[in-house]
């Protein structure tokens, strides 16, 4: 299975016990996949967003609105755009500051495109549409945009929060991250105030904090 299939699938595993709503987890897919666009072959990709980061800016300045949305997109598209492939984005602190990016963009665009008097379902819908579109890898675009429209439409709307809307995102990241720990190259966790490569060690204690998570997420009344 290729890795972006791979990351995909992992994210959903990984957010699913503590996130059920669909339209969370199509950001925990977005998370996970975002911080692969360090890869040169997403170049493209990453013009679409800076491009898009820019017209955003404008209309939000038009509409006297906060515009940081629009310069979230162009700061991210620029620092995937000079890192080299597994480098700042897959950092824990690069984790941190991509999610809270995504998170600050998403929770802009949502009150933007209700202004247009549009239905809230059909603007989560138009969120994750955007964001697959500028992220996910094409051969999973098209299933992944099925899945999500169609389980935004058929579960009850979400009240839309910065905690899981960062918590969505953050955890599709650290999805991301465990998986590459497990590879022989492993990472740089701490870049860039180390250049030390962590490798399964760490995979292994983040999986067993995740089960732990769970544990006390599901069975806190026997945990403590």
């Amino acid at each position: 299975m290729p890795s972006y299939k791979k990351h995909a699938l992992f994210s959903i595993i990984i957010a699913l016990p503590f996130i059920q709503d669909v339209f969370y987890l199509s950001l925990a897919v977005i998370g996970a996949s975002i911080i692969d666009m360090d890869h040169h072959v997403k170049k493209n990709n990453l013009i679409i967003m800076a491009t898009f980061g820019f017209l955003l800016s404008i209309i939000l300045y038009i509409l006297k609105l906060p515009f940081f949305a629009g310069i979230s997109l162009i700061i991210m598209a620029f620092i995937l755009y000079i890192s080299k492939h597994r480098g700042f984005s897959h950092s824990i602190f690069g984790t941190i500051l991509f999610s809270i990016f995504l998170s600050f963009l998403v929770l802009s665009l949502y009150p933007l495109i209700n202004e247009l008097n549009v239905d809230p379902k059909l603007s989560l819908i138009l969120i994750s549409l955007l964001l697959s579109i500028i992220v996910l890898n094409k051969k999973i675009l098209l299933p992944f945009l099925v899945l999500s429209t169609a389980g935004i439409i058929l579960m009850p709307f979400p009240n839309l929060s910065p905690y899981f809307t960062f918590l969505a995102i953050f955890t599709g990241c650290i999805s991301h991250i465990i998986l590459d720990l497990f590879t022989p190259s492993g990472i740089r966790f701490l870049n860039p105030i180390s250049r030390k490569k962590f490798k399964k060690s760490l995979g292994t204690f983040l999986f067993l904090l995740w089960v732990f998570g769970v544990l006390v997420v599901y069975f806190k009344d026997i945990v403590f």
